[in-house]
């Protein structure tokens, strides 16, 4: 299906590609369909725009949690863990809102809330986590600590 982006026009996306969040984003509860999209093609750990397929105009950017931080340990709820329908073997991704300024080292995550994504049924959640994460921690900061 061809979609229109906030970030790259009109876009081709697979159906197997949308992901389904049944209970939509914070703030955001109404848009339940998205897909992800890599800012960069050849590296893994680029960020990623998170587009709605339903409005061009709402996207968020991405990135993995845990190459910035190797510490970062999210706990699922068994609440969470049945919704996602996540067994011991499945693949899961964490995945964290960003807000990028002007001036990079500004830039912060949101370590608090991030999406989980079951990736064999593509079903995706924002969680808010009962660990004492940081809902604007500087994306500078964690670069620091990973090194």
């Amino acid at each position: 299906m061809k979609i229109k982006t906030k970030y790259f026009g009109d876009f081709e996306v697979a159906a197997d590609e949308i992901l389904h969040f049944k209970r939509g984003l914070f703030g955001f509860e109404d848009m339940t369909s998205f897909t992800l999209i890599p800012f960069e093609e050849e590296n893994d750990a680029s960020f990623l725009c998170l587009q709605s397929t339903e409005d061009e105009e709402l996207a968020f950017i991405l990135f993995n949690p845990f190459f910035i931080d190797p510490d970062y340990n999210p706990k699922l709820q068994k609440e969470d863990i049945d919704d996602l329908k996540i067994g011991d073997k499945t693949p899961v991704a964490f995945l964290a809102i960003t807000v990028i300024y002007e001036k990079f080292e500004d830039s912060t995550a949101n370590m608090k809330c991030p999406i989980v994504i079951n990736n064999d049924t593509r079903q995706a959640k924002q969680l808010i986590l009962e660990q004492d994460f940081s809902m604007r921690r500087r994306i500078n900061a964690l670069q620091k600590e990973a090194r």
